[in-house]
């Protein structure tokens, strides 16, 4: 997968007004994630929640569509150094729901 920054990946939309997130981190100073698992995580992610998803080395975009103008979207990426993922899923005004419930679908994988 090519490497590229968040920046070029998640431009700021101001349609999206509602943002909710984690940060899952290694419990000690001296633990990574390893690469592999994340490679692992970004295959799960596009099998089991059957969603349109942009993938690069260190993080994966999923967009879960209600409607052309309603849309929730999840940036997962791997930090560097590689001890912690963070997990940011952002919608448009009344989109909360979908927000959470996207969180918690990626959460869970």
């Amino acid at each position: 997968l090519p490497f590229k920054k968040v920046a070029d990946m998640w431009k700021r939309d101001d349609r999206n007004k509602v943002y909710v997130g984690r940060r899952v981190k290694c419990s000690s100073e001296t633990s990574l994630i390893s690469p592999g698992a994340f490679s692992l995580f970004q295959c799960r992610a596009c099998v089991r929640l059957h969603r349109q998803a942009q993938l690069w080395r260190n993080g994966i975009i999923i967009i879960r569509a209600k409607t052309v103008r309603s849309f929730v979207q999840c940036l997962v990426i791997m930090t560097i150094p590689l001890g912690a993922v963070d997990i940011v899923c952002r919608g448009g005004v009344g989109c909360e729901k979908e927000c959470k419930a996207l969180l918690e679908d990626v959460m869970t994988l």
